[in-house]
């Protein structure tokens, strides 16, 4: 069967009005949607403000775009698929539609999906989707495999908002700067070829706070605004834990996203890390769904002996 791209395409690109309406939707779907509002918004705002130098310096993980069905009305089930740039190509596709038929047929028929650079996939842990986009990679000798699985805690805008924290006297709070890009990259367990220029693009563009050492300067404690706009990389080096500084910062960070950046707050907390469930329960924050993230890489087909 002959394929027309241009007649078959089932994506389009969605306007800001769309994406307007998209982020209206899962506003009346919190807090169970509340990583696709933030992700919306965190899309609409890197294509608001970067521009000429500062845009073609991002971290093309910050860089995607939203697409939306051909021919169908936004309302019925705000389908989208958000894609980023191809040297560091992260997917989120999302659909209220349950089973989730329109979103399948279209990450199975889109031209805009670069399977040959093996993007990492982003999706709500649901059994459907992910056996469904599982299936559609596996027909293009793609095999997924899950790099995360983590739990989303939340915790609403004006609650966030009131949060208040005291700085340990042996250190100051600071924000950082794009030099610190480094030491945040090689403490980073999921540090991968780009993930160097996507800290740093973070860190310029969404901001984070580190905790310095009130006698040398140097940097013991960090945390940043990741390209969910949700908490990210809340770390402490391991000689300086138990002192309250992975507090700290998750309450200066939670406070900034709701404070100053008017939006809720949300953390996405591996099962296993039990002190990082711990800081961010006391703060407030609770769980109220589940994400997961796969990576794409050629199946390797086994070898026939004669």
């Amino acid at each position: 069967m002959n394929y027309n791209l241009e007649q078959e395409e089932p994506l389009r690109l969605a306007s800001e009005d769309e994406v307007n309406q998209l982020i209206s939707i899962y506003e009346r779907h919190l807090p169970s949607a509340v990583q696709f509002v933030l992700l919306l918004e965190n899309i609409k705002r890197m294509q608001a403000t970067l521009r000429e130098n500062e845009l073609e310096n991002a971290s093309h993980r910050f860089r995607k775009s939203v697409y939306v069905l051909k021919d169908r009305d936004i309302e019925q089930h705000a389908t989208f698929v958000a894609i980023g740039l191809d040297k560091d190509i992260f997917i989120i596709p999302h659909t209220l539609q349950n089973p989730p038929i329109e979103l399948t047929e279209a990450i199975r028929d889109t031209k805009y999906i670069k399977w040959e650079l093996h993007p990492v996939f982003v999706i709500e842990r649901n059994n459907e989707i992910q056996e469904n986009l599982s299936q559609v990679a596996e027909a293009r000798n793609i095999k997924l495999h899950i790099l995360s699985d983590c739990l989303n805690y939340w915790v609403p805008q004006q609650k966030a908002s009131k949060i208040t924290y005291t700085v340990p006297q042996d250190v100051t709070l600071r924000p950082l700067q794009e030099e610190h890009a480094q030491f945040l990259n090689d403490t980073w367990p999921y540090r991968y070829e780009q993930s160097k220029w996507y800290i740093e693009t973070a860190i310029r563009v969404n901001s984070g706070f580190g905790l310095f050492d009130i006698k040398d300067g140097s940097l013991l404690a960090c945390v940043f605004k990741n390209d969910h706009d949700s908490v990210g990389h809340l770390y402490t080096l391991p000689n300086k834990t138990n002192r309250g500084y992975g507090s700290t910062l998750a309450k200066a960070m939670t406070r900034k996203i709701a404070f100053q950046d008017n939006q809720h707050a949300l953390a996405f907390i591996s099962p296993s890390n039990e002190q990082s469930i711990r800081i961010f329960t006391k703060i407030g924050y609770v769980p109220v769904s589940r994400t997961i993230w796969l990576s794409s890489s050629v199946e390797s087909k086994p070898t026939h002996r004669a």
